[in-house]
This record gives structure tokens, sequence and C-alpha cells, in this order.
């Protein structure tokens, strides 16, 4: 048996709509592509469409912000350029080849697996063109491709008197104490103090805002790879193709219930009626031996009596059943072949089943139907003597039971005529496959002399 981690994965036409039980359907070009499988062709499609509009409005917001602070619109233009190119990269690389993966219907592990690796790849190629792409804009900007990104910061400095304190020495003057030349060298010191702390104020403030921006950049960054790269679409994937499996599996259970109630139906309307041409063949036969033959027509009666009593009440019990027993076809089979031999004596017959198997499971009606069907085209159109064998016997076919069940009759073969009325033979394979599919089949093998008609189904007891 297979199981779960190797089955093949659910796979639809990759422009066929989900069902309305697994997506619910949008008009907006943003929401669109859920109406479709992840990571399908039309799917990805529409992704790249949205997410090209998102892209689009982030690169005007970066060139309002460059057209804003005109004097730091290298900062603004490196990052913008940068970021371009790698959700680019994201957008067409890593879930392109997870669309690719899909369409290779690979069993559900190893499709996993393969998702995964899909969209790590295409996270590498975007972080690879991301900083290639910043690399050459710096070198472009700035001329230098290690320049470092910062946001310059301006404090205002305290405003000292200018004094020479050497011009005064030379003069042969000594500052007086409490004048401005005594006391300019510790203004200086003091406004020269001053003037370092406010630098390192302004460059802490700088470095606390370019921090915060990095922190806000790749954070804006990693959800726009969460959305766009593919990645939360994988996580709605695995739920989505689990739906997707119940839903297909609910609908096929609903397809081949609808198959069973109409193969029921044909069923009911044929066991409702009594087939005209063989009540009158079978009169027509009374009738012409009642003058010469009465002992004939008299068994003749006896057999469709006993025929009549045998189909009858399976007709009333199992008219509506999808499943009868073998024991009662068998014993209708034997009837009819019975009233067939008192109305064409050159006829012999067999019914023989392997023990064991009166109460194993079979479809009502198609033996009946296979031996009538060699009576009208295999026994009535030959001259002399003819004989028909049902059988039903137990075979093994790959190490799992069967019942084989085999019509042989000696008659015309392929070669005689074919009109006739009943189930026929097109309708038995259509009601077989209805209740077995590819477990059960009809066939028929050319004889030295005649034809033979074997059905085999899986056997139940």
């Amino acid at each position: 048996m297979m199981s779960a981690a190797n089955k093949p994965s659910v796979l639809i036409r990759q422009d066929q709509l989900l069902p309305t039980e697994v997506s619910m359907r949008s008009s907006t070009w943003f929401d669109r592509s859920s109406s479709y499988p992840i990571f399908s062709a039309i799917w990805y499609r529409y992704r790249l469409v949205s997410a090209a509009i998102s892209l689009v409005l982030m690169e005007l917001i970066f060139l309002m912000i460059g057209f804003a602070s005109r004097a730091q619109w290298r900062n603004v233009a490196v990052p913008a350029v940068s970021m371009g190119f790698g959700l680019v990269f994201l957008l067409t690389s890593g879930i392109g080849l997870a669309v690719l993966v899909r369409r290779q219907a690979w069993p559900v592990r190893k499709e996993a697996i393969g998702l995964v690796s899909a969209l790590l790849t295409g996270l590498l190629l975007s972080w690879g063109s991301s900083n290639a792409a910043g690399y050459l804009t710096k070198l472009l900007v700035y001329g230098d491709a290690a320049s470092a990104l910062t946001i310059e910061l301006s404090g205002q400095m305290h405003e000292v008197p200018k004094i020479d304190p050497a011009a005064a020495q030379k003069a042969g003057k000594k500052p007086a104490p409490g004048s401005a030349a005594s006391i300019a060298p510790a203004v200086s010191k003091a406004a020269a103090s001053d003037a370092e702390e406010g630098g390192q104020d302004d460059h802490a403030d700088a470095k606390a805002i370019n921090t915060w921006m990095t922190i806000a950049t790749w954070l804006g960054v990693a959800a726009f790879v969460l959305r766009f790269g593919g990645w939360m679409d994988l996580l709605v994937f695995f739920r989505q193709r689990r739906r997707l499996e119940e839903v297909l599996r609910r609908q096929e259970m609903d397809r081949l219930k609808a198959a069973r109630n109409e193969a029921e139906l044909r069923l009911s309307v044929l066991v409702a009626q009594v087939e005209p041409h063989f009540l009158f063949n079978t009169l027509a036969g009374v009738r012409s031996a009642i003058v010469t033959e009465p002992q004939r027509a008299t068994a003749i009666v006896d057999h469709l009596v006993d025929y009549l009593r045998a189909t009858i009440p399976q007709m009333r019990s199992d008219g509506g059943s999808v499943q009868a027993r073998l024991g009662p076809q068998l014993e209708a089979a034997r009837a009819y072949l019975a009233l067939m031999q008192a109305r064409i004596p050159r006829l012999e017959y067999s019914v023989d089943a392997e023990p064991g198997l009166q109460d194993a499971a079979m479809p009502p009606l198609i033996l009946i139907s296979l031996v009538e069907n060699a009576v009208k085209h295999g026994i009535e159109p030959k001259i002399g003597p003819a004989r028909i064998d049902v059988k039903a016997r137990q075979v093994s076919l790959e190490g799992v039971d069967s019942l084989e069940l085999s019509v042989s009759d000696d008659g015309v073969g392929f070669g005689g005529t074919t009109s006739g009325s009943g189930l026929g033979l097109s309708n038995i394979r259509e009601r077989l496959e209805a209740l077995y599919g590819n477990q059960a089949s009809l066939t028929l093998k050319a004889l030295p002399t005649g034809v033979s008609a074997i059905i085999l189904l899986p056997l139940s007891i």
C-alpha cells in the first residue's frame, strides 16, 4: 500500500479554478491569484502582477524621500536600487522554481523538499543580486564601493572671543587678571569641551536614527519576503492541498455514486419489463407443439413456470440492489437453459460451480444476460446439435482471489448475427466498471467452434 508521503501529489489543470470549497472567488488583481492552485502557472502570473504593483509603489516612496531630502539623495538611492534588484530576483527566481517543481507532480515528501529548496535558492539569489546592485550603486554614486551610508546631523557650536595670547606676550604685557586675555584659554578650553560634548550627542543621535532606520528597513524587507517570496504561500499551500484532496475525493465518490445510481436505474427498468421477444418465441413454440407434440408443449410450459419462479423473486428482491448471490443466478441460468432445451431439443447444456461459491457476491442478471446472448447469437443461428456450458470457479490473479464466470457455446461464433435484446455486452462492461473499476472485466474469447464470454470479479463471500 502506498504511504501518504510517497503518493503522487494532487495535480489539476494549471488554468483550472479551485473548487469553491477550497477558495473563494475574487475579482481584484491583488487577490485573484487565490482562486487558483498555489504555485500554478496562472497563480504565478497574477502574483507577479500584484507584486510588481507593490514594488513600483515602494520605489515611488523611495523617490519621494530622496526628492524631499536632496542633500542626502545618495543615501536613499543606494538602498532603493539594492532592494529593488533583490526583490525582483526574489519574485522571479524562487517562486518561479517552485512553479517548475509543482509541475513535476512529484510524491508529497519529495515535492515539499523541492519547494523549500526552490524558495531558499530564490532567497540566496535575491540576497546576492541585492548586494551586487548595492555595490555597483555605491561605486557610481560615491565613487567608492566601501562608503558607509550615514545620516549627517549638525550641531550648533558656541561662539568664543578671538584673542591672541601670543601677541599680547610679545608686546610684553601680561594679561590682567580677570581680563579677556587672561580668561581666553579657559574659555577656549571650555568651548572646545562643550563642542566635543555636543558633537558626541549629535553622533549618538545619528547612530540611533540609523539603527532604527536599519531595523525598520529589515522589518519591511522581511515582511515583503514573507508575503511575496513564497514562504507564507508555502504554508497556505500545504493546507490547500489537504483541503483539495478532500474535495476531489468527495467529488470522485459523488461521481461513482451517481454512476452506480444510473446503473441501478437501468437495471430497475430492465427487470420491470418482461422481454416480449422471449415470451413471444416461447408462447409460439408452445402453440406449434400443442397439435403435433403435446408432451413437448407441456414441458415448455413447465420449464417456463420454473424459469419465472426462479427469476421473478430475484427481480423483486435484487432489482434495486447492486449485489446478488451466485447460487440464485446459477439457478436462473439453469431454468432458462432448460426452457431453451424444451424449445430447441438439439441444445445440450451444463451449469457447474466449484464448491463454496454459492454465496459469492455478483451483480444481478449479468450471468443470465450472457446465457441469453449465447442462445440468440450462437445457438439459434446454428444448424445441428449445439451446446452451452456455464462454469463458475475461483482463480488467483497476482495474488488476488477472483471469481471467474464463463459462458461457452459451440455456435456460429463471431461470424453469426448480432441482433438481439437485453443488457448487451457494452452495458455489462459499463456496469462492471461502475461497480468495480479496473478490478473487473468482460472478455470474449474465440473458440475453435463458438465463443466464450468470461467475466472476472473480485471474490467476495
